[in-house]
């Protein structure tokens, strides 16, 4: 289900952004401009629909460090989050419970204050509601239509999406949380040494990439057997000229290979370079055989090396033409190798004073 606007507000240094998307969005800028933030601010609606939203804001230090830190205005109290897709329209507002004012040592969970979804296409009046959720009540309407009250009280540092499970009563949240849910995001790989994805391990068909690459061969080995393994190496072969790389499955344990013109024996995954195993992870994560309808990607050429970036482009595009991409960057140069290929929709952020915001020319 196609993204056609996003809203963030009040979040890090999101005071106030809105992004009208395209099929292929590239977001650039320098360095703390506010890239990452907008990212993890796109990424924090599909932890919510897992249930996940106080987990992913503890990973930030609690609500209060994830809300706007600048020179507060009327209503920066509060982070909103809103997504406007081909069906519907989700809002979520977060704040956080005043400990002096409620009896819980746990002050930096979030509290979500309200959270609404609206059908696309008929703008936000009550007649399109679906969802009316103010703190920690709540108002649907049910599958026949009609508007009612949900009988029990709503966790408040959760969304809806983690708490309703009756998908024969709410078929339109149902059907918007496994679209969230679907989204995928990949920010950082395991290619350290030692780390899983260097290492031999149980093989299992896995159509989708592990977000932090640890099932790299087994997802490698998938494509080859039921994904489109022609354009995979392809990718490949003109990112690593006289290379080819392949899964060896001894005694059922699978590992990634690589065999190089000149190298009279296959380099095993504890040997490649992070470079080079960072591609692999991109390429296997954009070509699988399981598309999901929105995957974002944080930075993807951190660590490549120029030469790879024709390659990435192309990549990019051709995943463009099953997915619509939200990419990261701190390359302008990948912006205009990717439209060699393909339109894509160009954000350029700046920050000023504190706050990011965009670029006047973007």
């Amino acid at each position: 289900m196609f993204v056609k606007k996003l809203q963030i507000r009040g979040y890090r240094s999101l005071r106030q952004l809105e992004l009208e998307l395209g099929q292929l969005n590239v977001i650039c800028g320098p360095n703390g401009c506010g890239k990452s933030n907008l990212y993890k601010a796109v990424k924090l609606m599909h932890e919510a629909s897992r249930g996940q939203l106080s987990a992913a804001l503890a990973q930030e230090g609690g609500i209060q460090k994830a809300l706007w830190a600048g020179e507060k205005r009327t209503g920066d109290s509060k982070m909103q989050l809103s997504a406007m897709l081909e069906d519907f329209d989700y809002e979520i507002q977060l704040g956080y419970e005043m400990s002096s004012l409620s009896n819980t040592l746990f002050s930096l969970d979030p509290s979500v204050k309200s959270e609404s979804l609206w059908m696309t296409g008929h703008r936000r009046r009550p007649s399109s509601r679906l969802v009316e959720r103010v703190n920690q009540t709540a108002k649907l309407t049910n599958f026949s239509g009609e508007q009612v009250r949900y009988p029990l009280s709503i966790a408040a540092h959760e969304s809806i999406f983690g708490q309703l499970s009756e998908p024969h009563l709410y078929p339109e949240v149902s059907q918007l949380r496994e679209v969230l849910q679907g989204w995928r995001f990949y920010h950082e790989f395991a290619v350290w040494p030692g780390s899983p994805l260097r290492l031999p391990q149980v093989g299992i068909r896995s159509p989708v990439l592990a977000h932090d690459g640890h099932n790299l061969a087994a997802a490698f080995q998938t494509i080859n057997e039921i994904g489109n393994h022609e354009l995979l190496h392809r990718v490949l072969s003109a990112a690593f000229p006289d290379s080819e790389f392949f899964v060896d499955a001894s005694m059922g344990r699978f590992q990634i290979m690589m065999q190089r013109k000149g190298i009279f024996r296959p380099l095993e995954a504890t040997e490649l370079s992070d470079g080079t195993l960072r591609f692999l992870c991109l390429a296997v994560a954009m070509l699988s055989p399981r598309p999901p309808a929105f995957m974002a990607f944080n930075e993807p050429e951190n660590s490549l090396h120029p030469s790879l970036m024709p390659a990435l482009a192309m990549l990019l595009a051709e995943t463009s033409r099953y997915s619509q991409l939200w990419v990261t960057s701190h390359s302008p140069e990948l912006a205009a190798l990717i439209r060699q290929h393909t339109e894509i929709r160009y954000f350029e952020l700046k920050q000023q004073s504190g706050e990011t915001v965009m670029a006047e020319d973007s």
